[in-house]
């Protein structure tokens, strides 16, 4: 009777055990599937954001020729609206959205000062 009792809990741990490595088996592919996806979805804002800086070279080369200052605030301000709006929309926090577009903002201004920079006659 005693033995019969041991191997049932013998037999009880090893199947709860093999469940609980069955059920981490999945939950490692799962993770192992959401990080390549993430890591698939970071490649993809960084060559985004490559070209959303390509394309404000290209106005801040516009801008040079027409001689127009490089910060346009009313711009900004209805771009980072429309973020705003869009983010709420995904369920992203106004703060999140604020603080990337602001960053954005200033890599865009950077990328146009450089452009003016390199434009500018050598001091002799």
């Amino acid at each position: 009777m005693i033995k019969q009792a041991i191997c049932g809990v013998s037999m009880i741990v090893c199947l709860c055990t093999g469940a609980a490595q069955a059920q981490d088996i999945p939950a490692k592919d799962t993770m192992s599937y959401y990080r390549k996806q993430i890591d698939s979805l970071d490649q993809q804002l960084i060559a985004l954001l490559g070209q959303r800086m390509k394309a404000a070279r290209a106005i801040g080369i516009y801008k040079l020729e027409h001689r127009i200052g490089v910060l346009q605030s009313a711009r900004f301000d209805e771009v980072l609206k429309g973020a705003i709006e869009r983010g709420r929309a995904r369920q992203l926090s106004e703060a999140f959205v604020r603080a990337l577009y602001n960053d954005i903002h200033q890599e865009s201004i950077h990328q146009q000062e450089l452009l003016q920079a390199e434009k500018k006659p050598a001091a002799k």
